[in-house]
């Protein structure tokens, strides 16, 4: 465990002293800011209407959980699709390209330790970029009753998806040497999960099944709903494992390479 935490430290402070950690945080800030704005303000206004025909408003029967906090988990995933590439481009291609990987192989370091502080590292920091949000169910707790069980089954299933999410970009950086290839990869990989989807609604019934199990986005949709389902986080902690076991395999195939 020493070799794993030199490892998440020497990489958290890499991110920290170049400009992609704070550029990340900074995004992720923004357009998590601008969703639940504007979410925000849309239950407002809906309020205010309602308040006019109380009829209307108890046929529809809106809460704060839901109309402010879900679209806001919904919107975690469209954001990492973008984000996730570049925080984990750099992980495995930087050392391949500065040549900083042999010197890695030659410490008495075991493959699973590197990857798992790499892997650790960028979890740890995309802990710190869900804590930020957690000032969004308190805003809405000042002004309105929150479903707490809600919220807590929605930071479970955004926490699960994330860490697909970045196991995905640690092992296309695992791959190349070139970041931008690394990133482009895990981005397309990301990306074919959503459109799977889409691809779904023109399938036969037995493949639409297939496709909408694999879109990694559709298993978050139970998890905002406060429905915590052990297949959806059998298959998100399943996509983690696969993707990092591939990870592994490709670490042990530079090493014996060089």
């Amino acid at each position: 465990m020493a070799n794993v935490w030199l490892i998440c430290k020497r990489e958290l402070s890499s991110f920290f002293f170049s400009p992609i950690g704070y550029v990340v945080l900074a995004a992720w800030t923004f357009l998590m800011g601008i969703f639940f704005s504007g979410s925000f303000f849309n239950y407002a206004l809906i309020s205010m209407q309602l308040a006019r025909n109380p009829q209307a408003a108890a046929q529809m029967n809106i809460t704060p959980t839901t109309a402010v906090l879900e679209p806001v988990f919904a919107s975690v995933g469209v954001v990492l699709l973008f984000l996730t590439p570049v925080l984990t481009m750099r992980l495995f291609s930087e050392e391949k390209k500065l040549g900083t990987m042999e010197l890695l192989l030659t410490y008495p370091l075991r493959d699973g330790h590197l990857l798992a502080g790499k892997f650790l590292s960028v979890l740890a920091l995309y802990l710190m970029m869900l804590a930020a949000t957690l000032v969004y169910p308190l805003i809405v707790s000042l002004h309105a009753t929150v479903e707490w069980a809600v919220v807590g089954a929605s930071y479970l299933g955004v926490l699960l998806l994330g860490s697909a999410f970045l196991a995905v970009g640690v092992m296309a950086s695992s791959w190349t040497s070139n970041q931008i290839v690394a990133a482009t990869a895990a981005f397309m990989i990301l990306l074919l999960s959503f459109i799977m989807d889409f691809l779904a609604a023109s399938a036969g019934h037995a493949l639409a099944a297939v496709l909408r199990h694999l879109s990694i986005g559709l298993h978050l949709r139970n998890f905002i709903r406060g429905v915590i389902d052990t297949r959806d986080i059998v298959f998100l902690a399943s996509v983690t494992v696969l993707c990092l076991f591939m990870a592994m395999r490709s670490l042990e195939y530079y090493r014996w390479r060089a």
